[in-house]
């Protein structure tokens, strides 16, 4: 069992929705991540002050989670999505199997990525290369450093799916 970062679910969200999708679908239709995003960003921004600012927030974290979720499932796998907001906390909740070669390299990433996401990102921006395994690690630690987004990982055994929680502050939206 792998745990990285504290979880702990607040009571009460105002709202949830969860969305089951083949990682294969959008791994074929790679447009389709962009078009789940602004669909996820729509429904969400429209309780917020600067609506324009949240649906391109909202739909900016959606789509990188999506795309670097893509890279890493394998193709016939279900994805489950969900989605919960709270008075101060909007939670985007990915739950899907990991390709066995790249599970250990995603595990150990989300476990860097706590609290060094700065360090990490300005490092990653500065090279022409980018690390391997290529899962999107730039865009999960643009996430981190531009949104103030923070990760949860869980994962029961080697089989179990991982469940990835990324919590972005509604500061952050509401700025």
């Amino acid at each position: 069992m792998i745990q990285l970062g504290p979880y702990i679910p607040a009571a009460a969200p105002l709202f949830t929705f969860t969305l089951s999708i083949q990682a294969g679908d959008l791994r074929q239709h790679w447009e389709r991540c962009n078009m789940l995003a602004n669909y996820v960003a729509g429904y969400v921004a429209f309780q917020f002050p600067e609506r324009e600012w949240a649906e391109n927030l909202i739909s900016t974290v959606t789509n990188e989670l999506l795309e670097a979720l893509v890279l890493l499932a394998p193709d016939a796998s279900d994805v489950a999505f969900t989605v919960r907001q709270y008075a101060d906390i909007l939670e985007l909740q990915l739950s899907h199997h990991l390709r066995s070669e790249l599970a250990s390299a995603y595990a150990a990433f989300l476990a860097e990525l706590q609290g060094k996401e700065d360090d990490r990102y300005l490092e990653q921006l500065r090279h022409a290369e980018r690390p391997d395994p290529g899962f999107n690690q730039l865009g999960l630690l643009m996430l981190a450093h531009d949104f103030h987004a923070r990760f949860s990982a869980y994962r029961e055994s080697s089989v179990a799916p991982i469940i990835v929680v990324v919590s972005i502050p509604t500061t952050e939206i509401a700025a």
